[in-house]
């Protein structure tokens, strides 16, 4: 993108209409990711195994994460898109400042997302096993 936008160095800052659209893409996928990330059907009770039923709680995880690092990533892409609209390389960086954040927030396999999960896959009272243990 540098040998491309930004051949006089980085540049003017773009109109006000260009960061704006990058902003509102980085709240709608955050908002995706909040309302609809972590949304999963619960277990049922099953005659399973409990490692039929972690390759399961796993193969849902990932399937969610996936969902959820392409809408951050879409971040980045809209503002690709849009700096070269405004022809302004300063829209490239703050795609990145927004979605690199909010990738690491949302889509990283971490703690916090595996808890989030787990919760909703243990909402009727099934163990998934996703941390190794019953979630509280």
């Amino acid at each position: 993108m540098w040998f491309v936008l930004a051949v006089d160095g980085v540049g003017e800052f773009p109109a006000t209409w260009a960061p704006l659209v990058v902003l509102a893409a980085a709240v709608g996928a955050y908002s995706c990711c909040e309302l609809v990330g972590f949304r999963t059907s619960p277990l049922e009770y099953s005659d399973r195994t409990a490692a039929e039923v972690e390759e399961d709680s796993w193969s849902r995880f990932t399937t969610s994460t996936y969902l959820r690092f392409a809408l951050c990533e879409g971040v980045f892409l809209v503002s690709v898109a849009v700096a070269f609209v405004a022809e302004s390389f300063w829209v490239v960086l703050i795609g990145a400042v927004l979605a690199l954040p909010l990738f690491f927030l949302e889509a990283w396999p971490g703690e916090r997302n595996q808890r989030r999960f787990a919760a909703a896959l243990e909402s009727r009272g099934v163990a998934s096993y996703l941390n190794g243990q019953v979630q509280d």
